[in-house]
């Protein structure tokens, strides 16, 4: 009996992971997303909070999953010159991220960083650390449960952010790595380049 319990109770729990996350995505300029070809990243350990700092591969399968969406969005990476820039931002402890001094560069990014979280590799943008600040992105208006994942997308050249989604689904606390995929995959789902395509 207790086994059965304990199944129903593990269905149940991946049922909320994979149903009962919501979505917000914001285009606060209006902007026409299709104008855009290049990307890359702005580094950020804002995504590693303690709980997920402890499983690496949680946070590689966030960064894998939103390269794999921008790539299926018609996105091309472009380290040197990239027309958008990602900022990958966990909703846990967002203000002790800046109060703190990371390791890795964090933003909003203190004066001589140069650090990068090794996840990065070969996605970021050289130019992060004199980016200065965006346009439009309030860390205070996220009222997400904590460990949601939300991600901006920031035009290069008037450091302006031109797209954002947001999961109120916990990144940390899903039951495995695929669930972690689908949370990410589910902000993708509302992009205006995929609505575009599903109504074609």
């Amino acid at each position: 009996m207790k086994t059965n319990q304990f199944l129903g109770l593990v269905v149940f729990s991946l049922l909320f992971v994979y149903c009962g996350s919501q979505v917000k995505t914001t285009n606060p300029k209006g902007k026409d997303l299709t104008n855009y070809r290049t990307y890359a990243y702005l580094p950020n350990t804002g995504f590693n909070t303690a709980k997920m700092e402890s499983n690496q591969d949680i946070n590689k399968v966030v960064l894998e999953t939103v390269n794999r969406n921008m790539k299926n969005a018609g996105y091309a990476l472009d380290t040197e010159n990239p027309d958008l820039l990602v900022l990958i931002n966990s909703t846990t402890s967002i203000e002790q991220n800046q109060q703190s001094d990371a390791a890795y560069a964090s933003y909003p990014y203190d004066p001589g960083v140069t650090a990068v979280s090794p996840l990065y590799s070969n996605y970021f943008y050289p130019g992060f650390a004199n980016f200065g600040p965006i346009t439009g992105y309030d860390v205070n208006t996220y009222q997400y449960q904590e460990g949601a994942v939300d991600i901006n997308l920031v035009d290069s050249k008037t450091k302006e952010l031109v797209w954002s989604g947001q999961t109120s689904g916990a990144i940390v606390n899903a039951a495995n790595l695929k669930a972690q995929e689908e949370l990410i995959n589910q902000i993708f789902s509302e992009f205006p380049l995929f609505q575009d395509k599903s109504k074609k």
